[in-house]
This record gives C-alpha cells, sequence and structure tokens, in this order.
C-alpha cells in the first residue's frame, strides 16, 4: 500500500485493490483507475501519471460513452428526430457511475459545441468518404487522415477532433446505411482504438494523467480555438485527397 500527503488538504492512500481516500476526515472508497486528480484549495490538480496498459484498456470503453452521450444530447435536441432508433445505443448498459461514463459525458458536452461550430467542416470531410471500403484500406485511409491531425503534436483539443469525427462518421452511416450501422460502429470503434496505440497517443494520455484527466480539460477560446480550426482545414484536405486515392 502507498501512502502519499499533498498540503493539508488531504490524504490519499492507495493500494493494488481498493483506494480509500480521506478528504476533510471523510472516507470516500475508490475503485480503479488508480489515477487520482484532487482538486486542492486554491491550486491546480495533482496529476498522476497512469500506464500505458490502463489508458488502452479503458479507450474502448470512454469512446464507446462518448458516442452514447454525444447521440443522447443530439437526440434531446431534436437531431435525431429523422433517423431510425439505434438499439444498440438505446440499450447500451454501461453504468452512468463508472469511470468511463463519467468521462464520456465531459468529452460529449465539448464535443457538442466543437460539432455545432464546425459541423459544416465536418461535413465536408466526411462527404469526400468512401465508407464501403474493406477492412484494412479504410483503416489506412483514417491512419493518413489522423496522422495530419497530430501532425503538430498530441494534446485534449485534437484528440477531441479525434473522437468527434468518429461519432460524425457513424452518425452518417446511420443516415446512409442503416442496416449496417451496427458492424460499421464496431468497425470505427476498432480504428480509433488501434490508432491511439499505435500513434502513441495512449502514451501521451497516460504521461498526462490519463483518460481521467479529460476531466479536467476545459478548451479555451483563443489559441486552441486558433489551432483546431487550423487542423481541421488540414485535416478536410487530406480527407479528400487520402479518399479520392483510395476509389481510384
Amino acid at each position: 500500500m502507498a501512502n502519499f500527503m499533498y498540503g493539508s488538504d488531504f490524504y490519499l492512500e492507495r493500494s493494488e485493490q481498493h483506494t480509500d481516500q480521506v478528504i476533510n476526515d471523510s472516507n470516500i472508497r475508490m475503485l480503479p483507475p488508480t489515477v487520482r486528480m484532487v482538486q486542492l484549495r486554491g491550486h491546480d490538480p495533482v496529476i498522476h501519471p497512469d500506464t500505458e496498459e490502463n489508458v488502452e484498456a479503458q479507450t474502448e470503453e470512454v469512446f464507446l460513452n462518448f458516442v452514447y452521450q454525444s447521440y443522447r444530447n443530439d437526440t434531446m435536441r431534436g437531431e435525431t428526430d429523422n433517423l431510425q432508433p439505434v438499439t444498440e445505443l438505446l440499450n447500451f448498459t454501461a453504468s452512468p457511475i463508472s469511470p468511463a461514463a463519467e468521462i464520456g459525458r465531459h468529452l460529449a458536452r465539448i464535443g457538442d459545441d466543437i460539432n455545432e461550430k464546425y459541423a459544416d467542416m465536418f461535413d465536408g470531410m466526411i462527404s469526400a468518404l468512401n465508407l464501403s471500403l474493406d477492412a484494412e484500406s479504410s483503416y489506412q485511409a483514417f491512419t493518413s487522415i489522423g496522422q495530419r491531425v497530430f501532425a503538430q503534436g498530441t494534446n485534449w483539443g485534437r484528440i477531441m477532433t479525434l473522437l468527434v469525427f468518429g461519432y460524425r462518421i457513424a452518425m452518417t452511416v446511420l443516415r446512409k446505411q442503416t442496416l449496417h450501422f451496427a458492424s460499421f460502429l464496431t468497425r470505427i470503434v476498432s480504428f480509433v482504438c488501434r490508432f491511439v496505440v499505435s500513434q502513441q497517443i495512449s502514451k501521451w494520455i497516460a504521461d498526462h494523467g490519463g483518460w481521467r484527466a479529460a476531466l479536467n480539460y476545459i478548451p479555451s477560446a483563443s489559441l486552441s480555438t486558433f489551432l483546431l480550426v487550423s487542423g481541421l482545414a488540414a485535416f478536410s484536405v487530406l480527407a479528400v485527397v487520402t479518399f479520392n486515392r483510395f476509389l481510384k
């Protein structure tokens, strides 16, 4: 068992199975993941690095919760009224109090803003895609596009772009190929997970506190927005070039 003391605000006690955390004389039993970020009064959150293995194991669940919550948000706004009900999402059984669900909800709220501001740009990218390519060709094209997004490095904003793009591709398939949605959702989830691992994005996430650290991510409205727009513009150009190449 490992003990950690951070000033006078709290005392953290961590074990392999469960974590007992004492904050202001209150005992709280925590479950995995093991990364903890505790807001100190008047200070930035304390971030403990996670392991790549833990991040990789959580990525699928985080992305699925992100997709579910994004779909739920769209449904509440009436944006899915003309779509067939999605059984896979309506019957989504993940615990709403799980760490992955909490992370998915937070990222989906941010994703809603990105969706609204850059919807036309995403739609332009997706209109150039051939979604009927075989799985490996589709993944190679997906990788080529994703690498351009992360060409200048990794940050939470670029990770958000990847998640939103994956969600919007899934919704496009739902609109055009409803019967194939379930199998395609499985495919796009595997693409995102495979890309996160192969491009060492999982290492960056682990070094920066794991997926749990995303709960502390709040995009700024200045430089981050400019970089996001620039990245999406390059993203859209490369999408057209890459997928047209596969169509030839």
